[in-house]
């Protein structure tokens, strides 16, 4: 299930589940009974709610691929493609298609000459190098010239679209938007041109720009960014979760076009392409519509990763040295979201460090005093592959990481030790069954669960067996694997020492 702070109070529990009494079980088979679906030829999966309450719906299109699925020279190059998401087709975003593509020729032979130079690091020619940067200028100028800005989000907007967004995670890439029912024809034109012959219009001006900017300030300007990187980087040996999804700056600065063409059509075909729609809409005509605008996207052949992490040999610790505050965080290998564990993972992180009800929050913030913020996770930094749970607190003013680690471990060697109680745990279940119920409520989180389901485990229809899965953890559950998952070997540790500016 989608890796979620449970903050939801006993009373807010019960209070929901009352509310749903009513209907009981038979309102929950009933909404998943309304569920439809098919696959396009090309191997595009449509999943439909229809929902008539009000005449809008929305949508989610999920692609399977994330920073997780790249490797060494192209890193950042799936957060630069949600970058590019809304540039347009071949029809709309341009004054003049042909001209616009000569004059991007133009520009991607400046960048493979300004490449090169750069590329020869210490042993640039200055004046060669600042000569081919000004040609390449020259060139984004030129090729920036056939652009009409905006004008994919424009046709959104000025047909009552909402909510336009992109995002892209370790593993997969989101888009989604809210649409007017009688805009669904309209909808599936922009949507399936979009993604089955984009154009990467202004590729370079948003990479060296707006791309480059928020690696600056999440990573670059950023202690705690900083740190996460390198507690990422030391954490995870083999995997794709090494790097972060901004990308190294490097990889950044020398990504080209060609690689984000190759990129995406290895990638963003059929095969990995989950669509959702939920709100007013008949499901025939989502399908006459799919099957007109979406079936030129190819269907592909998406490699899968093949790399598992190997068994860490012993404990990983890095410090910090930062004029910022002090940081602890500290992370435990474990399997992906399908493994069998993966609800105990769950209900071990909940009674650990999620919520004010939570143990960390409890003895460290309002007990102890000596942290402002403490909690646990798991999915860190994805849940496909073999990933982490991760540990974080924010000392209180005069206390240093050092102090979280004892304490946070001491509250870890309990669990192992004795467990939990019988009352956590069922607090954690009635938690549980009121965010479920939540989460049934509204087109876009809606939307946005079937196509997580579906992308992560093959079949949308594990999203109503969570409750079920949770229910199933018992205490013996929870002891076995906490005594499997912490210990020192299986730990990466990172702090933040504050040191005085210089």
């Amino acid at each position: 299930m989608p890796a979620k702070i449970r903050i939801l109070t006993l009373v807010a529990a019960a209070f929901l589940l009352l509310g749903a009494a009513g209907a009981g079980a038979q309102t929950y088979l009933d909404l998943e009974g309304q569920i439809q679906e098919f696959t396009l030829d090309n191997g595009v999966h449509f999943i439909v709610l229809e929902n008539h309450d009000v005449p809008v719906f929305s949508f989610r299109t999920f692609v399977n691929v994330g920073s997780a699925n790249e490797v060494r020279g192209i890193t950042g190059l799936s957060h630069i493609l949600e970058h590019m998401a809304f540039k347009g087709t071949e029809e709309i975003g341009t004054e003049d298609h042909k001209g616009e593509l000569k004059a991007m020729a133009v520009e991607d032979e400046a960048f493979a000459a300004l490449k090169v130079e750069r590329l020869k690091g210490p042993n640039a020619d200055e004046a060669k190098l600042e000569e081919l940067e000004a040609a390449f200028t020259a060139a984004k100028d030129g090729a920036r010239e056939f652009v009409v800005t905006n004008e994919f989000g424009q046709i959104v907007e000025n047909n009552g679209g909402q909510g336009l967004n992109a995002y892209t995670s370790s593993d997969v890439t989101v888009y989604l938007y809210n649409f007017p029912s009688n805009r669904l024809e309209l909808w599936a034109y922009l949507e399936g041109s979009r993604m089955g012959k984009p154009v990467f219009r202004e590729f370079y001006t948003e990479k060296d720009g707006p791309v480059t900017e928020e690696r600056r300030m999440r990573t670059d300007n950023n202690p705690i960014g900083r740190m996460i990187e390198q507690f990422q980087n030391l954490m995870f040996m083999a995997n794709g979760y090494h790097h972060s999804t901004i990308g190294y700056m490097s990889d950044i600065n020398n990504i080209s076009r060609a690689d984000c063409q190759k990129y995406f059509d290895e990638n963003y075909v059929g095969s990995n392409i989950v669509v959702t729609l939920v709100g007013d809409v008949q499901f025939d005509e989502v399908q006459k519509y799919a099957k007109k605008y979406f079936s030129d996207i190819p269907a592909g052949d998406p490699q899968p990763v093949e790399t598992f992490e190997p068994v860490q040999l012993g404990e990983k610790r890095m410090v910090m040295m930062d004029p910022s505050q002090p940081v602890f965080v500290a992370g435990y290998h474990i399997e992906n979201v399908m493994h069998p564990d993966w609800p105990v993972y769950e209900v071990i992180a909940d009674v650990l460090g999620q919520g004010r009800t939570s143990r960390l929050y409890k003895s460290l913030v309002k007990e102890q005093q000596i942290a402002v913020q403490a909690m646990t996770f798991p999915g860190f930094p994805g849940q496909k592959y073999q990933t982490g749970l991760l540990c974080f607190a924010i000392p209180a003013k005069g206390k240093t990481g050092a102090d979280m680690e004892k304490a946070i471990f001491a509250e870890i060697d309990k669990i192992v030790a004795e467990g939990i109680t019988a009352e956590e745990l069922e607090a954690v279940k009635q938690r549980t069954r009121a965010n479920f119920i939540r989460g049934l409520r509204g087109n876009s989180g809606m939307a946005s669960q079937l196509a997580w389901y579906q992308t992560y485990t093959g079949d949308w229809r594990e999203l109503f067996k969570e409750v079920e899965q949770i229910e199933a953890v018992t205490l013996e559950d929870v002891q076995r694997v906490a005594g499997e998952i912490f210990v020192k070997t299986n730990r990466t540790v990172a702090t933040i020492e504050t040191e005085e500016a210089s």
